[in-house]
């Protein structure tokens, strides 16, 4: 399914991406090891953090909680 997202769509996944690199490289740690806490593939992470990738809600949980912060916290970024 392919899905046409808007220009507003496309900032809040590049901005969601930059704010779970920006967490994740101020824990120290890598995309492997995010993704192993995580449960979720490296390969995804980095697709999340590229904003190639617009994830589930479930999956950003799972990066939060590795991250030992707030879901809301992923989403504290100007839009």
């Amino acid at each position: 399914m392919h899905v046409n997202y808007t220009e507003r769509d496309r900032q809040i996944i590049k901005k969601l991406g930059e704010r779970v690199r920006q967490l994740r490289i101020e824990k120290g740690l890598s995309q492997f090891y995010l993704g192993i806490d995580a449960d979720v593939n490296k390969n995804q992470i980095g697709r999340i953090e590229r904003a190639e990738r617009n994830t589930s809600i479930v999956t950003l949980s799972r990066i939060a909680d590795a991250l030992e912060i707030p879901l809301s916290s992923l989403f504290l970024f100007d839009e």
